[in-house]
């Protein structure tokens, strides 16, 4: 039994400093300021300053503010920012979580609004909500 345990504190020791060999020790530090700073936000604010938004900040404002005034029941939301990205797509899904989310999609499901960032909404939506940096649509009837 105690060899057990021997292994496996070697095994996490090991696991320990590979991590921690990966990690710069200033990008650590910046991390636990803001860690630190960020601790008594509300959640989207601490996303927002966040490593996951760091690539396009308007646009996790932007989906924040678009998630907010999606009304409850909502099937789901088709978003259209132009240059989306696997990046964009990705952060779009965790912030509308757990309703589903389409980023750039060919065809947008009935009973599902529109979120456009930042372009004019296809012909046949009308706007229901101004967000920032855009405005949510419904299909328009």
């Amino acid at each position: 039994m105690r060899s057990r345990r021997l292994v496996a504190l070697a095994g996490f020791l090991l696991l320990l400093f590979s991590l921690a060999a990966a990690i710069r020790p200033a990008e650590l530090a910046r991390r636990a300021r803001l860690a630190v700073r960020d601790s008594g936000k509300d959640l989207a604010r601490r996303r927002l300053d966040g490593s996951s938004a760091a690539f396009d900040r308007k646009y996790f404002f932007f989906l924040e503010s678009a998630r907010r005034r999606v009304p409850s029941g909502t099937a789901g939301v088709a978003v259209l920012a132009p240059g989306a990205t696997e990046a964009h797509r990705n952060l779009a899904l965790y912030v509308f979580a757990p309703r589903p989310a389409l980023v750039a999609p060919t065809r947008i499901p009935e009973g599902w609004l529109l979120a456009v960032y930042g372009a004019e909404a296809p012909d046949g939506w009308r706007p229901i909500a101004s967000v920032a940096g855009g405005a949510l649509f419904e299909r328009a009837r």
